[in-house]
């Protein structure tokens, strides 16, 4: 993953953290532009906004699909440290 892509798709997770759906969306398009095959890793993002949006949370069953999506980039801290907050 190229370095502004990967900084988007962790400002992303981020805004997750934050309980901020709509920049989440933002960074996570950010992302794709600059890589598309981040297409699985946005379907995950998407969902959880959703999830805030809809639940005001996100589910255990999507940090844990966020975490495996993330996992092979070498992400897997920036889940686990914004999950945990």
């Amino acid at each position: 993953m190229e370095g502004r892509a990967r900084a988007a798709a962790e400002e992303a997770i981020r805004a997750l953290g934050r309980d901020d759906p709509a920049s989440a969306r933002t960074f996570m398009a950010e992302a794709t532009a600059i890589d598309p095959g981040l297409g699985p890793l946005a379907d995950i993002v998407h969902l959880a906004c959703q999830e805030l949006e809809s639940d005001g949370e996100v589910t255990t069953s999507t940090w844990n699909a966020l975490a495996d999506a993330v996992a092979a980039e070498g992400m897997l801290a920036v889940v686990e440290g914004v999950r945990t907050r």
